[in-house]
C-alpha cells in the first residue's frame, strides 16, 4: 500500500510510502492545520482553512494505481493533527 496524496481539487496525486513524508510534503505545500476529516462524500481526506469543500486535501492508502483501500486509522490522524503547520491564506 502506498500513502496518497493530492493537495486541491487541481492537484495531481503523489504517492508516499509513509505518514512521515507525507507531512513534510504537506507543510511545503502550505496546507495549514486540519479543520476537517472527510470520510466519504467527495473523497477521503481532510480540510483546511486554504483547502476546503470539493477543493480539500485528499489523503488516503491505496494500491499503486491511487485507487482507495482504506483511509487513515486514528494514530496517523493524530500524527497529522499534530505536526502539520499553521499556514496562512
Amino acid at each position: 500500500m502506498l500513502l496518497w496524496i493530492r493537495v486541491g481539487d487541481a492537484g495531481d496525486y503523489q504517492s508516499h510510502g509513509d505518514i512521515y513524508s507525507a507531512v513534510d510534503d504537506l507543510n511545503a505545500y502550505e496546507v495549514g492545520e486540519i479543520t476537517k476529516w472527510i470520510d466519504g462524500g467527495p473523497g477521503v481526506g481532510f480540510a483546511t482553512e486554504n483547502y476546503y469543500g470539493y477543493d480539500f486535501v485528499s489523503c488516503f492508502w491505496g494500491d499503486d494505481k491511487a485507487n482507495l483501500i482504506c483511509g487513515l486509522n486514528a494514530d496517523e490522524r493524530a500524527y497529522l493533527e499534530n505536526n502539520l503547520q499553521e499556514a496562512f491564506i
